[in-house]
């Protein structure tokens, strides 16, 4: 088996293309994924054939935990660009746990790429307990909402980043939702173009970026008043530029190849 480790805004993806899914490939996320004894990523995606017309290529993704996840922002930019680095396409359908996305090359070259994503309709997420149940010593909340974009989020407005926990604040508000469990934001808007905001993801724990995450962020804070349209988000592995059009979220943000890893099967 080959793994292909890529990097999308600081989120770290191994992804394999073959014909189909190995029925291990839970515990084998666990195994690869692994910081210590493994090869440092967030999750492990798999590019398989799909048997449905016009699709390009069907994505599976597993975080780290071996859970599995029904789409990444950031996850599907790094299948992207090892399909366009193979081809001479330029957009592709992708069929992920949420359904079709159209992924569309904006530019590739020497190992990186800029990939835009149509992430689709965003609707209401799951039901928002008391503000008093998603309090933590580290965080000040200002206001939270929920939304859903093929996975879920909640997004928390706060008075700074600064003193954020992520690591005690993140486990503590997704308890609120398992078992299902949910992907927590903390954000802040710098002004009407520009937010900063830090994760805890299902799945995976503390990361750099979430590109899911910056799309509902971006979706939530319009809906406040907060940004316009037009937007970028910063997180701590790089920004994201964020387009919302019709209840539509186009998400744009670089990718890098960094290396090819050959497992003994």
């Amino acid at each position: 088996m080959r793994l292909i480790k890529y990097e999308g805004l600081g989120n770290k993806f191994l992804v394999v293309i073959q014909d189909s899914v190995p029925k291990d490939s839970s515990q084998l996320a666990v195994s690869v994924c692994n910081p210590e004894n493994g090869f440092d990523a967030d999750g492990l995606i798999f590019g398989t054939p799909s048997s449905s017309d016009g699709i390009d290529i069907h994505m599976t993704l597993f975080n780290a935990d071996g859970s599995s996840a029904e789409i990444s922002g950031n996850g599907i930019r790094c299948l992207a660009q090892e399909i366009f680095s193979r081809s001479e396409e330029e957009s592709l359908q992708i069929l992920t746990g949420s359904g079709v996305r159209n992924v569309t090359l904006n530019d590739l070259r020497d190992g990186e790429a800029e990939i835009s994503v149509d992430m689709g309709l965003v609707r209401e997420g799951p039901e928002l307990p008391l503000l008093d149940f998603l309090h933590h010593e580290s965080i000040n909340i200002v206001k939270a909402a929920t939304a859903d974009i093929g996975n879920p989020h909640v997004v928390i407005e706060v008075e700074t980043l600064d003193s954020v926990d992520v690591a005690a604040a993140g486990p503590h508000i997704e308890s609120l939702w398992q078992p299902v469990g949910i992907n927590v934001h903390f954000f802040k808007a710098q002004n009407r173009t520009e937010f900063s905001m830090l994760t805890w993801e299902r799945g995976a724990g503390v990361t750099l970026a979430c590109g899911t995450g910056a799309s509902a962020c971006a979706f939530v804070a319009n809906g406040w008043g907060l940004i316009d349209e037009t937007s970028e988000a910063t997180m701590a592995g790089g920004s994201a530029k964020i387009n919302l059009a019709n209840d539509k979220v186009l998400l744009t943000g670089k990718s890098r190849r960094v290396e090819e890893i050959e497992l003994p099967f």
